[in-house]
């Protein structure tokens, strides 16, 4: 799937940034993978330290979806390492955005997948399967909801209501 560029797109669709229909992430997040930009529908998960439902998602086809996890923006250990990059990519996933960390640094930028997150850190997450999928999370103040879409490049992110075109 390509991917259109996140510029392009607030240009071209400047009119849906005020009602909200089309947000704007805060440039917090490091780029890693080797795609440098991706889009996709989106489907969230909630989790703080706890990669057991991330884990599940991945494992599923991705369809060219775009996981966006809601780690609290935890700095305490990481929700995505090179295993479970590698098997997004394997499932047809387009991406993944993590609010908090990661780990596998090199693994995952020899990957064919493009991940957003705020840091790396080297401790692994906890196995206990707490967590919500498919709810309605906020990011950096930006509510997302699972089936909206997602747009990355080295702009930025883009979230909106519905597939977007330029």
């Amino acid at each position: 799937m390509g991917s259109l560029a996140t510029a392009d797109v607030c240009d071209t669709n400047a009119a849906l940034l005020p009602s909200g229909d089309l947000r704007i992430l805060p440039p917090v997040f490091q780029m890693y993978g080797q795609c440098r930009a991706f889009s996709g529908e989106i489907v969230t998960v909630k989790v703080l330290e706890d990669n057991v439902l991330v884990r599940e998602l991945l494992a599923t086809k991705g369809k060219g979806r775009v996981l966006v996890i809601d780690g609290g923006g935890s700095m305490r250990s990481a929700l995505l390492g090179g295993v479970l990059a590698q098997l997004a990519h394997d499932m047809g996933w387009a991406g993944i955005v993590v609010n908090g960390c990661i780990r596998d640094v090199d693994d995952i930028n020899g990957c064919a997948i493009g991940v957003r997150a705020l840091a790396s850190h080297p401790r692994k997450p906890f196995k206990k399967g707490t967590g919500e999928k498919h709810v309605p999370i906020t990011i950096a103040g930006t509510l997302i909801h699972d089936g909206e879409w997602l747009y990355a490049d080295a702009d930025g992110i883009l979230i909106s209501k519905g597939e977007l075109s330029i």
